[in-house]
């Protein structure tokens, strides 16, 4: 056996939360110390997902690193990184496992021994928030044995544009130069704050026409379209007409971490009203690009968000409420509409304001991610 080789087992290739993690934090390891890593896969949780409509949309020459990281039988820890996240029930070398969750977890989700055995032989957990963190602790799991390390952005995926490259790029998507674009790129999950978002917005509309809202359907990876959801939304505030209608933009494609890069760049505000979140991957590479973050106030994002730049949105923290028979435990953040609607009403290009600089190299990198989780295993 290998003492210092770790094997991670998880998802890669494909474009979900969890994959898109696993294969920044492998290119992060493999410059660190490829001989120490290999790689098993583990089946996905939809057995749909696939490479050709779920592409990670990494570059080649990283998608082939990734692909080229293979399985070994001698190692010495592991480290478990795909859904649904479980305590392995027996680990016989260091195990480190990946666990987030929004809400929390539901009554009896880990039983009580199968706590005891993994923590009582040395297992332990990485979860990417605080927020994350006090919900585990709250499922049974002791905090000394959580390592909370942060997810991080690439550089080299996720950086500025100038104004010309911006100003084309917003031509092309035949937004005109005065219109003021949001964008959210999550999936219509309660937890995401989608409806608030959508209702805020419209409600900021009839004072600030220019407003408008560009939206990534998630109808490739969970099979539900996003439009059925807006109509819905917009229905229940009584704003669905054609103009509000002709106001959203709904990307239904798959789309690279270029194109990604390019959304970030054009709009003028990445908004996240959440109600939950583990981490929240999108605010985070929106900040790098400069994009000012329009977000939830005491959640996960409070961990890296700068809040010089950015506009937060108080909320009342709501502990232990019954939302659906499938949660027993839940815990979450309800944001003030009226105060989003303000916000989204009085907005501005980010391009005639003067704003804050983001530093160009990131304080935290995945790099960094990388050092911590290898040297906790090692």
């Amino acid at each position: 056996m290998h003492p210092n080789k770790i094997k991670i087992r998880g998802w890669r290739h494909i474009s979900h939360s969890y994959a898109m993690v696993n294969q920044f934090q492998l290119l992060a390891m493999h410059r660190l110390a490829p001989e120490l890593i290999c790689h098993e896969d583990v089946p996905y949780l939809v057995t749909n997902w696939n490479t050709k409509d779920n592409a990670s949309g990494l570059l080649p020459q990283d998608a082939e690193l990734i692909q080229s990281i293979g399985d070994a039988s001698e190692y010495g820890a592991t480290y478990n990184i795909f859904a649904p996240g479980a305590l392995p029930p027996s680990i016989h070398h260091r195990c480190m496992t990946f666990l987030v969750t929004e809400t929390g977890y539901s009554e009896n989700h880990f039983a009580s021994e199968d706590i005891h055995q993994y923590q009582g032989n040395g297992g332990s957990i990485h979860t990417p928030s605080h927020w994350s963190r006090d919900r585990i602790m709250e499922a049974g799991l002791a905090g000394e044995t959580i390592h909370v390390i942060p997810h991080a952005a690439d550089e080299k995926y996720f950086f500025s544009y100038g104004a010309e490259k911006i100003s084309e790029l917003r031509g092309n998507l035949n937004f005109n130069e005065d219109d003021v674009i949001l964008l959210n790129v999550g999936s219509f999950y309660w937890n995401k704050g989608l409806d608030i978002l959508v209702k805020s917005f419209a409600r900021a509309r009839e004072k600030n026409r220019r407003l408008k809202l560009v939206l990534k359907d998630q109808r490739v990876t969970y099979g539900v379209s996003s439009k059925g959801y807006i109509a819905q939304y917009l229905s229940e505030i009584g704003k669905l007409d054609e103009d509000t209608l002709n106001a959203i933009l709904v990307i239904d494609a798959n789309v690279s971490l270029h194109q990604l890069n390019d959304l970030y760049n054009i709009v003028d505000a990445y908004v996240t009203p959440y109600r939950a979140e583990g981490f929240n991957l999108p605010a985070c590479e929106a900040q790098q690009c400069k994009t000012p973050v329009i977000a939830t106030l005491g959640g996960a994002t409070d961990d890296f968000l700068a809040g010089e730049t950015n506009i937060l949105i108080p909320g009342q923290l709501i502990r232990n409420r019954h939302v659906d028979p499938q949660h027993t435990r839940v815990t979450y953040i309800e944001p003030e509409q009226d105060v989003l609607m303000d916000i989204l009403a009085t907005i501005e290009r980010k391009l005639l304001v003067p704003r804050p600089a983001v530093l160009e190299q990131p304080a935290w990198t995945w790099r960094d991610a990388a050092l911590k989780i290898m040297g906790t295993l090692i």
